[in-house]
């Protein structure tokens, strides 16, 4: 089988406002034995989730340690099953013989960039790996997708015969976004894709992801636990509390007009010029919360 080559696209077979990627009622829970500390701590089951990601909008999962966050994570990257309720994709349920298709259309963006990383792989077989485990194909259409991949997250050829020990986290980030980018997926699941950067990093990564989103119509679930990164990128949020979902509705709701003592404690520590968003217009936000164009790119 093998891929076809394609510029980056918008998608527009389907409304923005149809489900794409959603949880039904879904339960969850760890065997004790495998639990975090934060888990044991935070609640350690997953309750009645009901949360959709719809296409070409960035949906912010928000929630402390344990919580419940990157479970729900895996759960929409078809690494774990629910033990209760279901999963949709597209509107048709998500089932055993569905997983191999589906694990190219959602592809994670995870926490420690270089963690993610083979530390004995050059970056262009990291990036490629993908390709060549699922797919035949010719080594001229599997170096343009190298090729368009690396120049859509903004490096240059340099980095490809490079060691994870020999660019920084923030290159290393955007290696990780080419690999998953070089399948052309749907979803992006970023499991707090920027909480081990630094602050003009940070800002950077999230820049490429908006820019992603808009450019190539991509769907994000972006989890984090900074109320501030997912004011700026995400148009609805989810608030999770030891397993339950507390809040849920677009970015005003959740941020504007909170209706539970949990999410009004999580905003009283940001003050509302950090939040991103324009108070007198308030389904726009400020770029300047988290400096966007205000620093220099990456190389």
């Amino acid at each position: 089988m093998t891929l076809p080559i394609e510029p980056p696209r918008v998608r527009t077979a389907r409304a923005s406002s149809e489900p794409l990627l959603e949880l039904r009622d879904v339960d969850f829970c760890y065997p004790a034995a495998r639990r975090s500390a934060a888990e044991v701590l935070g609640g350690s089951r997953l309750n009645k989730i009901n949360m959709t990601i719809r296409p070409g909008k960035a949906h912010g999962l928000i929630g402390a340690s344990g919580s419940g966050k990157s479970t729900i994570a895996k759960l929409l990257l078809g690494l774990t099953a629910p033990q209760a309720g279901r999963i949709f994709f597209e509107g048709e349920l998500l089932t055993p013989d569905r997983l191999a298709e589906f694990r190219l259309r959602v592809q994670p963006v995870f926490q420690n960039p270089l963690d993610a990383l083979n530390p004995a792989t050059p970056m262009g077989k990291q990036i490629t790996a993908p390709l060549l485990v699922n797919f035949k194909i010719k080594s001229s259409e599997c170096q343009a997708r190298l090729a368009a991949a690396i120049s859509a997250v903004g490096l240059s050829g340099e980095i490809l015969g490079k060691l994870p020990h020999q660019i920084s986290g923030g290159q290393a980030q955007r290696v990780n976004i080419a690999r998953a980018l070089i399948l052309d997926p749907e979803v992006l699941i970023c499991d707090e894709p920027v909480s081990a950067l630094d602050m003009t990093v940070q800002a950077q990564i999230l820049n490429l992801l908006s820019d992603l989103r808009e450019s190539r119509g991509l769907s994000l679930l972006f989890i984090s636990h900074d109320i501030r990164s997912v004011a700026y990128l995400c148009s609805e949020i989810t608030v999770l509390k030891r397993g339950s979902i507390v809040e849920s509705g677009s970015r005003d709701q959740v941020l504007l007009a909170p209706k539970t003592d949990y999410m009004k404690s999580l905003l009283s520590a940001v003050p509302n010029s950090e939040l991103g968003l324009d108070m007198a217009s308030p389904s726009k936000p400020c770029p300047q919360a988290i400096g966007r164009r205000h620093f220099p790119a990456e190389r």
